[in-house]
C-alpha cells in the first residue's frame, strides 16, 4: 500500500514538473515572440524614420531649387510658418502637413553665405527618430550675374603691340601702323636687321635701336641708338610707366564653343576648318598647319603652334587667337587676321607670313625672319553670347551629404 502511494506521489510531481515546463516554454516562446515583434516594428520605423528625415531633405532641396533664396524663409517650409534666429531658420511639418502617413520630418535650415545652405532633416516614425544632413551650394552665387567687361576701356587696347615681356626684333619686316599707332613693352625693346617701324615705341626698362628705321619715336629710361638708327620723330630719355595687359574672360568662349559642340581635348589640322558657331575652344594645345583655312576664333588653355601656309580668319570675334598661360608661335607664310593674344605666354614668330590685327602678350615677343610682325587693325574683342548684364544665375546643388 506504502508502495503504491508512493509511485502516485512520483507521478504526480512528474505531471507537476512537466506542466511548469511546458509553462516556461510557453512564457519563453511568447516573449520571444513578442520581442521579435517589437524588434521588427522598431526596425520597421527606423526605416521609415530615416525615409523621412531623407523625404525632408528632398522636400528643402526642392523649394531651394526653385528660389535659392528662400533659405532665409521660414513660411516657405512649413504650411504653418517657422521661427527665425540668429543665423538659422527651423520650419516644422507634422505628418498632415507632409502628407507621409504615420510619420513626420522637421526641418532646420542654417544660412551659411550666400553660396552655402546646412539643411537638417529629423524624421520620425513612432518613437523612432533618425537624422539626414546635407551642405546645398549655388555655384553661381556672388556672380551677380555677368557684366560684359568694356575693353574698349582698357589701355592695353590703345597699342598695336604689347608686351610684359622683352620685346626682341630681328631680320627683316615691318611694324606698320597709323601715324599714332603704339608699341611698348614692360620690359627691354632690342631692334635690330633691316626692320623698319611706323609707330610710336615705348619702354618701361631699356630701348635698344640697331642701324634701322623708327618712322615715330621712341621712348625708355634707358636708351642705346645706333649711330646710323633713323628716328624720325626724336628719341627721349625719359620715365615710362608699364602698361596692364589686358585680362580677357575667356569663360563666355568656352560657354559659347561648349553650346555649338566645339570643345575639344586638344586639336590638330592639316585642312580647312570652320568651327560651328564661329569659336573653337581647346582644352589642351593647338596646331594649325599645312594650308589649313580656320574660318573662327582660336581659344586654348595650352599653347597655340600655326605652321607652313595656314591662315586665321575669324568670323563672330576680333579674337584671331588666344590663351591664358600658353605660348603662341607662328611659322605660317599666312595670313593672321585679328587679335593675338596670351594673357601671361610668349609669341614668337618667324617665316613670311603676316599679322593684322593687334598682338597683346604677357610674355616676351621674339621675332625673326622677313614676316611683317604686324599690320595694325584695333582689334577689340566682343564676347559671344552675352548682353551688357545676363541674368543672375542660380544653381543651387546638393554638394555634400554630412549624415
Amino acid at each position: 500500500m506504502k508502495h503504491n502511494e508512493t509511485r502516485q506521489g512520483y507521478a504526480l510531481l512528474t505531471v507537476l514538473f512537466i506542466m511548469t515546463a511546458l509553462a516556461l516554454s510557453l512564457g519563453m516562446l511568447v516573449h520571444i515572440g513578442q520581442q521579435r515583434s517589437f524588434d521588427a516594428r522598431r526596425l520597421t520605423n527606423q526605416t521609415k524614420a530615416l525615409a523621412y528625415a531623407e523625404a525632408g531633405i528632398d522636400y528643402a532641396y526642392a523649394i531651394l531649387s526653385a528660389d535659392f533664396e528662400q533659405r532665409n524663409n521660414p513660411s516657405a517650409f512649413s504650411l504653418e510658418g517657422g521661427t527665425e534666429g540668429s543665423g538659422f531658420l527651423s520650419a516644422k511639418l507634422s505628418s498632415i502637413e507632409s502628407g507621409y502617413g504615420e510619420g513626420a520630418f522637421d526641418l532646420t535650415l542654417t544660412s551659411i553665405s550666400n553660396r552655402y545652405v546646412v539643411v537638417n532633416s529629423v524624421g520620425q516614425c513612432g518613437k523612432e527618430t533618425a537624422m539626414a544632413e546635407v551642405l546645398v551650394e549655388d555655384i553661381y552665387a556672388g556672380s551677380g550675374g555677368y557684366e560684359a567687361p568694356n575693353y574698349a576701356d582698357m589701355e592695353g587696347f590703345n597699342y598695336a603691340v604689347l608686351s610684359g615681356g622683352v620685346f626682341d626684333f630681328k631680320g627683316c619686316g615691318e611694324v606698320l601702323g597709323s601715324p599714332d599707332a603704339k608699341l611698348h613693352s614692360n620690359s627691354a625693346i632690342e631692334i635690330n636687321g633691316s626692320a623698319q617701324m611706323e609707330v610710336n615705341v615705348s619702354s618701361s626698362v631699356e630701348i635698344s635701336v640697331g642701324n634701322t628705321v623708327v618712322n615715330g619715336s621712341v621712348t625708355a629710361p634707358e636708351l642705346d641708338i645706333h649711330k646710323k638708327a633713323t628716328i624720325t620723330d626724336g628719341a627721349a630719355t625719359a620715365s615710362v610707366p608699364p602698361v596692364s595687359i589686358p585680362d580677357i574672360d575667356l569663360t563666355p568662349y568656352f560657354n559659347w564653343a561648349k553650346k555649338h559642340g566645339e570643345v575639344y581635348n586638344g586639336f590638330s589640322t592639316t585642312t580647312s576648318y570652320s568651327p560651328n558657331g564661329g569659336i573653337l575652344y581647346v582644352i589642351g594645345d593647338v596646331v594649325i598647319s599645312d594650308h589649313a583655312v580656320f574660318n573662327g576664333s582660336i581659344i586654348a588653355t595650352g599653347s597655340i603652334k600655326i605652321s607652313g601656309a595656314a591662315q586665321i580668319k575669324p568670323t563672330i570675334d576680333s579674337i584671331a587667337m588666344a590663351t591664358d598661360s600658353g605660348n603662341i608661335e607662328n611659322t605660317s607664310s599666312g595670313r593672321i587676321t585679328g587679335l593675338v593674344y596670351s594673357k601671361s605666354g610668349s609669341y614668337k614668330q618667324t617665316a613670311n607670313g603676316e599679322l593684322y590685327g593687334q598682338l597683346i602678350v604677357g610674355g616676351p615677343i621674339q621675332k625673326g625672319g622677313v614676316s611683317d610682325i604686324i599690320v595694325y587693325q584695333q582689334s577689340i574683342p566682343t564676347p559671344p553670347g552675352i548682353s551688357s548684364v545676363s541674368p543672375t544665375k542660380s544653381l543651387p546643388l546638393i554638394s555634400a551629404w554630412q549624415k
